[in-house]
C-alpha cells in the first residue's frame, strides 16, 4: 500500500494569476493524459481522493469511467490549495510589492490576501496525510490524492521535518513545485517519484 501526491493537470490561464481556492480552466488533453496513465498504472482497489476544485476532480472522473473496477472518488477539502483571498485571479505582477514583502517576512503566520496562512495550510496537509497514510495502513489499499502544488510541499515539509515548525522564512520551504500532472511519495524516509510515473 501506498499513498501518492499528485498535483493536478496544467491549467489554461491568459496570465501568471494568483489562484488557489478559485476554479480556473484545465488543460483537457493534459488530463486525459493524466487518466491514461493512471489508469494503465494504479493498482486494484486504489482510492482516488481529490480537492474540491474541479481542475482536480477532472481527473478522477475520466479516471473512473477508465478504470470503474476502482472504488467511487471522493472529496476531502483538506486537500484545498491555500486560499489567496482578495488576491484570487489577480495577476502576480499587480500584487503590491509590499504584501508579497510582508508575507516572505513572516512567512509562516502572514494572512496573504486575509484568508489563510502557510501554518493553516500546513496543519490541514498534515491532519490529511496522517488519516490517509493510516486508512492505508488499516485496509491495505493504496491512496491517491490528486491535489495542488502548495498542499504537496507542505507535506513534503512536515515529512521531512516532523517535529519542526513551520519555518518564518520562506527559503526554508520546497522551493520547486511538482510540475503538473506529477505524482510525488514518501517511501522508506525519501520524497520520490513512484516507480510508475513517467518522467
Amino acid at each position: 500500500m501506498n499513498v501518492w501526491w499528485m498535483r493536478h493537470p496544467r491549467v489554461i490561464l491568459p496570465a501568471p494569476l494568483c489562484y488557489g481556492a478559485s476554479d480556473v480552466p484545465v488543460d483537457e488533453e493534459h488530463a486525459q493524459q493524466c487518466a491514461l496513465l493512471l489508469a494503465q498504472q494504479l493498482p486494484a482497489n486504489c482510492q482516488v481522493i481529490t480537492s474540491e476544485r474541479q481542475r482536480t476532480q477532472t481527473v478522477a472522473r475520466q479516471l473512473q469511467a477508465l478504470r470503474p473496477d476502482l472504488p467511487e472518488w471522493h472529496v476531502d477539502a483538506r486537500l484545498n490549495e491555500m486560499d489567496f483571498g482578495c488576491w484570487e485571479m489577480v495577476p502576480w505582477q499587480q500584487i503590491p510589492r509590499t504584501q508579497l514583502d510582508a508575507w516572505n517576512a513572516e512567512f509562516s503566520n502572514y494572512l496573504f490576501g486575509g484568508q489563510e496562512s502557510v501554518a493553516h495550510l500546513a496543519a490541514r496537509a498534515q491532519a490529511a496525510c496522517q488519516a490517509f497514510e493510516q486508512q492505508a495502513q488499516q485496509s491495505g489499499q493504496s491512496i491517491l490524492c490528486i491535489t495542488h502544488a502548495g498542499i504537496i510541499n507542505a507535506v513534503q515539509y512536515v515529512l521531512q521535518n516532523p517535529a519542526a515548525p513551520i519555518p518564518r522564512a520562506s527559503t526554508q520551504w520546497p522551493a520547486a513545485p511538482v510540475p503538473y500532472g506529477q505524482a510525488r511519495q514518501w517511501q522508506s524516509g525519501n520524497w520520490t517519484s513512484p516507480d510508475w510515473q513517467q518522467s
